[in-house]
């Protein structure tokens, strides 16, 4: 069954697409949420991976277990000594590694290796092995490895299970040991380190991606299929190094490629593997403002930037709300652009629209909301959530397979959106479309506007659409109206068509219901002029 990760508060909690969240899941000992920084997710095979909230990355698996990302290897060597009479003779080296298997006896997490032992000389003995115990109370194994009989490559030894015992001793031949030798790609996540933490995490090509707090210039992956073994040397530097405190902001992962974001610039990374990845310029002067912006729908990436909402596909960076929309993202009319980072983002599937959350001007509240639609290229809002105050935003998949958006409120609740009901909570919904100023490409010609007709869908409940007409001068793109007028739609009929509006260089209209229940959709209008002349 279908599962979601929700962070509320201090807690994470595990929602079915069923209902409400249950108990909170329990956290590792000594690990608590920044309730300052919000959650990023990730999943690798059937584990979410969390970071940037919890004060180290954390795994959690599909019964709601959460454990470490990674653990901080042993400290020092095992100590290797003779034994009693054995079977082993020859010369061995050992090396050892903290682990946490699960209720099946798999191995979910493996630290680095330790440092390796002296040698030990054996002649027909035992071989035994001090080691640590771990300082984390998850582990419960200890991973010994040694060589075979005068080798230098270390294989699987013992698993010592519990985090108590810490000296065994064995004379398993060589024969019988893993042929598979000890894994290379170990390493610990960044976040590993207590006062350090992942701030980005995406999937792509069956490995996890991340940028740390520390290095934030800095790309790094884990193994492959590996959320918790992220090697030293799985990093790319992204240029330009040093530019900005805010480095790498956003990670956007399409099929083939991973675009890599800063402020100002785009990379992208190819390849099929650690030896060949290599990242790739995309463009320059641009790049994403808010990680929490990006979505990729059908294999493009739609994302913030500091101008506005750009595009990534096969076309490249494209901006796309220059054309239309441009003055809300490049003055502060609109929304507050201090607050664009803290911008998120979510897919509607049955509008096919991309859903983007913002701060009105002068708030800092993420209490409205602008709607691109994919298939039109049409923009709709600025809306505004009166109900709660979102938090953040996603999609989930309800009992039907349908793909449904979600916004998180501070209330703690999870609200569904695309629902049959039009209404907050028993609070209608309210309506107000405002129209451009129309001019007819002439704003200094005055004109008569003639009858004006809307067509819209038609209802089952009785419901009056108010349409407020202003008509006026026009300066600088806005109307000072002179004559007003009010015209009532009845939601019954398709289509109704009203007396002649009147004269003036410009028209706006403004669309108006607020009925709770009542449903309400426009879909056009017309009104036809005629030139009068240049005053």
């Amino acid at each position: 069954m279908a599962y979601y990760i929700v962070s509320f508060g201090s807690s994470l909690y595990k929602m079915t697409t069923a209902g409400a969240p249950g108990t909170a899941l329990t956290l590792p000992t000594n690990v608590t949420l920044n309730t300052g920084r919000v959650a990023r997710m990730a999943v690798l095979g059937r584990t979410v991976v969390v970071v940037n909230q919890p004060l180290r990355g954390l795994a959690i698996d599909a019964d709601g277990v959460v454990r470490p990302m990674g653990l901080l290897p042993p400290t020092s060597a095992p100590i290797l000594s003779v034994g009693a009479a054995g079977s082993l003779s020859g010369t061995f080296r050992a090396k050892y590694s903290f682990a946490i298997k699960d209720s099946d006896g798999n191995i979910v997490s493996e630290s680095p290796l330790s440092p390796q032992s002296s040698t030990v000389t054996l002649t027909s003995d035992l071989l035994t092995a001090k080691f640590e115990k771990s300082t984390e109370s998850q582990v419960n194994c200890r991973r010994l490895y040694r060589t075979i009989t005068n080798g230098s490559t270390f294989f699987p030894w013992l698993d010592v299970d519990g985090n108590t015992i810490t000296q065994i001793s064995d004379d398993l031949s060589d024969t019988l040991l893993d042929d598979i030798a000890a894994p290379d790609e170990l390493g610990p996540p960044p976040g590993t380190m207590p006062g350090t933490y992942l701030s980005l995490i995406a999937e792509w090509k069956g490995r996890l991606w991340g940028v740390g707090n520390i290095d934030v210039d800095t790309l790094r992956w884990s193994g492959a299929n590996l959320l918790y073994a992220w090697p030293t040397d799985y990093s790319l530097d992204i240029s330009p190094i040093g530019a900005d405190q805010f480095g790498i902001t956003g990670l956007i992962p399409r099929r083939d490629e991973l675009a890599v974001c800063k402020r100002n610039i785009i990379w992208k990374i190819v390849g099929e593997d650690p030896d060949s990845f290599e990242p790739i310029k995309v463009v320059e002067g641009k790049g994403c403002y808010a990680p929490d912006s990006i979505k990729v729908i059908r294999d493009i990436g739609y994302f913030l930037g500091e101008d506005g909402v750009y595009s990534w596909g096969p076309s490249g960076v494209q901006c796309i709300s220059d054309e239309k929309v441009r003055a809300w993202f490049t003055t502060d009319t609109y929304f507050n652009r201090e607050k664009f980072p803290d911008a998120f983002a979510k897919y509607n599937a049955r509008y096919h629209s991309y859903e983007l959350h913002l701060a009105a001007a002068g708030s800092s509240s993420i209490d409205r909301w602008v709607s691109y639609d994919i298939q039109s290229g049409q923009w709709y809002g600025p809306h505004k959530t009166d109900a709660f105050t979102p938090t953040f935003a996603g999609e989930i998949v309800d009992g039907d397979g349908l793909a449904v958006p979600v916004t998180l409120g501070s209330d703690g609740y999870v609200y569904l959106g695309n629902q049959t009901t039009i209404a907050d909570q028993g609070t209608a919904i309210a309506l107000e479309a405002i129209t451009k100023v129309h001019t007819g490409d002439t704003p200094d010609i005055t004109k008569h506007f003639g009858e004006l007709a809307v067509i819209n869908k038609v209802e089952t409940t009785d419901g009056a659409l108010t349409i407020a007409t202003e008509c006026g001068d026009v300066s600088e793109g806005s109307l000072n109206p002179r004559t007003e007028k009010t015209f009532y739609a009845m939601l019954r009929s398709a289509r109704q068509r009203f007396t002649r509006v009147g004269p003036g260089r410009g028209l706006q209209l403004t669309f108006a219901e607020s009925t709770v229940n009542q449903g309400c959709e426009i879909h056009g209008y017309e009104i036809p002029f005629h030139e009068l002349g240049r005053r």
